[in-house]
């Protein structure tokens, strides 16, 4: 089979590997489509992601590695169960559900088709606590989106929303729409985009964005606190990690509100710190997909597992759209071309390009 790895800096390849084999609670799932997150596999790929250096984080240290997080495919192979659908252990007598593992193997059989966690290979191996099941109403390139879905839906909960809030996205490609998108469902009564771009704020308009501004014609601040009758935005959600946005957030986030950094940062983060000092507003980040399966819903309502099935869920009732923009669809065998023109031009690959298998 085939796969794609990142062997250092601006050196992408296609690698030859024998077929995977599925283990203990795991799947092998044949890639149709997969959706590059041009953000985190920029970063990656040119090399500026500071863990190469710094060495802090568990994740990605050395090279080589292999990028890509949203695949869609058949599975071909189920490894057996890693835990029994009844199990509990020394608990289960007092509480018999809450131990329960809710996704496991067994929940799978060759031919479904899946969205998960894979990364850019013709055959991946996922534990199934990383992947959903699909209906038929939900096409491939759709389905790419349930994983940022997924993220964003996360972001949202630790926002901790009030019923009637407005909040502010900065940033609204692929995953500032999705995370304006929940805001709504979440409760909030107002919502408003913030871009530079006016292309992407027609789409946020799409998606049911309450007021958008452009950033850099007109006088942003002033809007948003026209928009909010002088209050300022409840929640600002970051989401296009450029330079100055964090300070662009604490400046049109209310009194006592809350500034959420959504996903890596390309740019170092600075603000004026008396913007956040007299507001005594606060700043959260939010990583990924949020906290591990298998812990007790009674203690963690919602890991990822739950999260991504529910995102799967949302869009196959039309409550989170994904119609509102057409993605760019290469071969895999493109790749080299593909990540050049993310590096060069990333404003003619639309919002997501995906890499079709098949």
């Amino acid at each position: 089979m085939q796969s794609i790895i990142i062997n250092g800096p601006f050196d992408v390849e296609i690698i030859d590997e024998e077929m995977p084999t599925a283990g203990p609670g795991e799947i092998i799932v044949e890639a149709e489509v997969s959706g590059i997150s041009s953000g985190t596999e920029m970063f990656l790929y040119r090399g500026t992601y500071p863990n190469f250096k710094l060495k802090k984080w568990a994740q990605w240290q050395e090279y080589p590695v292999r990028p890509g997080y949203e695949l869609v495919g058949r599975v071909v192979e189920v490894g057996p169960p890693a835990r029994g659908g009844d199990a509990g252990g020394s608990m289960a007598s007092l509480q018999p559900s809450a131990g329960v593992v809710v996704a496991d193997s067994d929940e799978f059989q060759a031919g479904d088709r899946v969205v998960c966690l894979g990364t850019h290979q013709q055959f991946a191996k996922v534990p199934a606590t990383l992947a959903a099941r699909l209906p038929d109403s939900v096409t491939n390139e759709a389905a790419t989106l349930a994983v940022l879905g997924t993220t964003t839906m996360h972001s949202t909960r630790r926002l901790q929303l009030e019923y009637g809030a407005t909040v502010a996205v900065i940033g609204v490609g692929v995953v500032g729409n999705l995370a304006l998108q929940h805001a709504k469902l979440g409760g909030a009564a107002k919502t408003i985009a913030l871009d530079l771009d006016t292309t992407r704020l027609a789409l946020a308009r799409k998606v049911g964005a309450d007021h958008t501004i452009q950033v850099g014609v007109e006088d942003h601040v002033k809007r948003v606190y026209q928009v909010t009758q002088g209050m300022g935005a409840d929640a600002v959600v970051e989401a296009s990690g450029a330079a100055g946005t964090l300070q662009t957030a604490l400046e049109i986030m209310r009194d006592r509100g809350t500034v959420e950094l959504l996903g890596w940062r390309t740019e170092e983060s600075s603000f004026e710190f008396g913007d956040l000092y007299f507001k005594e507003g606060t700043i959260i980040a939010t990583r990924a997909i949020g906290p591990d399966p298998g812990i007790p819903y009674s203690y963690v309502r919602w890991g990822y597992d739950r999260s991504l099935r529910l995102a799967v869920d949302m869009i196959a009732a039309g409550q989170l759209k994904t119609d509102f923009f057409e993605p760019v669809k290469f071969s895999y065998k493109d790749i080299h071309q593909v990540y050049d023109q993310i590096h060069r031009e990333p404003t003619r690959m639309g919002l997501q390009a995906i890499l079709v298998w098949k």
